[in-house]
């Protein structure tokens, strides 16, 4: 996954501390965000920690939002572990819905390409 978006060991071990902050909800999220945005790796954690953020808005929902609430618990105390230890993991379940915000993208560029048909036409 550090390779998908050219996360530099430099950058994880000058990020980590932000990396883990960015979990601590909207607050945490918009501390990391601001402060190190030049950093991928605070970037990746920050995009997966504004998932839970959304998650938690369900939480005042009756039973669901319980439900809802143990597991963003789960997932905040795994995205906060990898965010301290310098690991690239994405969240389980959540984890994936965080990179269509945009605000860290893989080192190719926004989405795979899809190859050309043999023999159609350049149109440019």
């Amino acid at each position: 996954m550090a390779n998908e978006f050219n996360i530099t060991p430099a950058e994880i071990e000058e990020g980590k501390t932000m990396g883990g902050i960015a979990y601590f909800g909207l607050l945490g999220f918009l501390i990391a965000f601001l402060t190190s945005k030049e950093n991928k790796y605070v970037l990746y954690h920050a995009q997966q920690s504004l998932v839970l953020v959304i998650c938690m808005l369900i939480v005042p929902i009756p039973v669901v939002g319980w439900i809802v609430g143990i597991g963003v618990l789960v997932l905040f105390i795994i995205g906060l572990m990898n965010g301290f230890k310098g690991e690239i993991k994405p969240l389980p379940v959540v984890g994936q819905f965080a990179f269509k915000f945009g605000i860290l993208k893989p080192a190719g560029g926004d989405a795979p390409q899809a190859p050309e048909a043999p023999g159609s036409p350049d149109v440019e």
